[in-house]
C-alpha cells in the first residue's frame, strides 16, 4: 500500500495560531526520532542501538518495543529536510517505509508531507472477514490521526522552545 497526504503547519487563515519556523519543525522532527515514545501511542520503549553520521545525514538503528512485540528499524535524519523510516520486516509487519519531509511553498508556510510504503506481512491460513481494502482505509486513518497527534507533539516542544526568529506569530 501507497499513501501520503500533507499537514499543514502555518496557516495563513489562522492569524491566532504561532508560527513555527522551519528549525523548530525540524527539532521535532529530531525529536521524534531519538524519543518515539513521546509520540507514538503505545510504543513502551526505544532504543537507539547505533547512530552514525555521513554529510548532512544522521542514521540510527533502532528497536522499538511495543510490548507483546519489537519491532527494528533504521531512521536517517536529512538535515532540515526530511526524515526517512525503514522498518525491518517481521512476523508482525511487512517491510515499511515512512517519509516525512518539510515543505515551504512559500516563505514562512511549512507543511509535513507523510508518504507511507507499506507492504503487507504474508496472511495467516484462515479467511478473514475484513478485506484487505477496508484495512488499508483503517491504517489510512490511524496514519493520518497519528501524524497530526505528531505535529500536535512537535507545537508543544516549540512553544517549550524560543524561536530562532524574533517573532514566531505572523499577524494577517
Amino acid at each position: 500500500m501507497k499513501f501520503e497526504h500533507l499537514v499543514q503547519i502555518n496557516d495563513p487563515s489562522l492569524p491566532g495560531i504561532d508560527w513555527l519556523t522551519r528549525q523548530q519543525l525540524w527539532f521535532g522532527l529530531v525529536a521524534r526520532a531519538w524519543k518515539p515514545t513521546r509520540f507514538v501511542l503505545g510504543l513502551e520503549d526505544a532504543q537507539v542501538m547505533q547512530t552514525s553520521q555521513e554529510g548532512n545525514i544522521t542514521t540510527l538503528a533502532r528497536v522499538l518495543n511495543y510490548g507483546p512485540f519489537q519491532i527494528e528499524d533504521t531512521i536517517e535524519l536529512i538535515e532540515e529536510d526530511r526524515t526517512e523510516t525503514r522498518i525491518v520486516a517481521n512476523q508482525f509487519c511487512g517491510d515499511s517505509t515512512l517519509t516525512i519531509s518539510i515543505e515551504e511553498p512559500e516563505s514562512g508556510e511549512l507543511w509535513l508531507r507523510f508518504q507511507y510504503q507499506v507492504s503487507d506481512v504474508p496472511s495467516s491460513a484462515g479467511g478473514s472477514e475484513v478485506s484487505s481494502h477496508d484495512v488499508d482505509e483503517i491504517r489510512k486513518q490511524a496514519y493520518r490521526a497519528a501524524d497530526i497527534d505528531t505535529v500536535r507533539m512537535i507545537r508543544e516542544l516549540a512553544m517549550a522552545m524560543p524561536a530562532q526568529l524574533p517573532d514566531n506569530r505572523k499577524d494577517h
